[in-house]
């Protein structure tokens, strides 16, 4: 299950909780105050790995840097 990161409306807690996909826009209960309706934030998702590659195992060089890297977006030589 997703884990999705909330805020309460009235005293300012960020909280996380685990639910289901449709579950997430249900209003949530703050664990501090008990208020009802936290704001569902938005949050940057956890990356596993050292870097992305487009799987083909081999690494090309970034368009913009020509650093190695494995983007979809690198050079293939």
């Amino acid at each position: 299950m997703p884990l999705y990161e909330y805020t309460c409306r009235t005293c300012g807690t960020s909280f996380e909780k685990r639910l289901r996909i449709d579950e997430r826009l249900m209003a949530q209960v703050c664990p501090d105050c008990g208020a009802k309706g936290a704001t569902l934030r938005m949050s940057a998702p956890a990356l596993v790995g050292s870097h992305a590659t487009t799987g083909t195992g081999d690494a090309g060089f970034c368009p913009s840097t020509g650093a190695p890297c494995g983007c979809a977006n690198a050079i293939r030589n």
